[in-house]
C-alpha cells in the first residue's frame, strides 16, 4: 500500500473503486454482429450514416454499401 493510499480514508477509497468498476462496465460494449447486414448498419453509425463514407472505408462501391443496408430499395 502507498503512502497516498494510507493517508485515504477507507470508504473514500471504496466510492472511487466503485466509480471505476462502473466506468468500466460503462465502456464495454455488446460483441460484434454477426451477420453481414447487420455489421454494415453497426459501421453505418460509427460514420454517421454516410453510406459514402463507409464505402470509401471499406474500399467498396457505394452501391455495395446500399445494397447490404437496403438503402437503394
Amino acid at each position: 500500500m502507498t503512502d497516498h493510499e494510507k493517508q485515504q480514508p477507507a470508504p473514500r477509497r471504496g466510492k472511487v473503486l466503485d466509480a471505476l468498476v462502473r466506468a468500466e462496465r460503462a465502456t464495454v460494449t455488446r460483441s460484434a454482429p454477426r451477420s453481414a447486414k447487420a455489421q454494415v448498419k453497426f459501421l453505418l453509425t460509427r460514420v454517421k450514416g454516410s453510406t459514402r463514407a463507409l464505402a470509401e472505408r471499406l474500399g467498396v462501391s457505394h452501391r455495395t454499401v446500399e445494397r447490404c443496408t437496403d438503402r437503394g430499395h
